[in-house]
């Protein structure tokens, strides 16, 4: 799956987690995956099926996303 977007949360419960947009419309489950990462070994992830879905969802955080 191709990153789309990648940033850190600026503030918050989740503030220095890196987040990652994952594309997988043309993938196994289509839609497009939301990663959280803090670490080799912690984080977690959300499987959105529309890019509405994970527009709405991302407003939920303050993230400053790389250019």
């Amino acid at each position: 799956m191709p990153v789309i977007r990648k940033g850190v949360i600026v503030s918050g419960e989740y503030d220095g987690w890196i987040v990652l947009v994952d594309d997988d419309r043309s993938g196994d489950t289509g839609g497009f995956y939301l990663y959280f990462e803090r670490g080799p070994n912690e984080g977690f992830d959300y499987w959105f099926e529309n890019e509405g879905q994970l527009k709405s969802e991302l407003t939920e955080y303050e993230i400053s996303w790389e250019t």
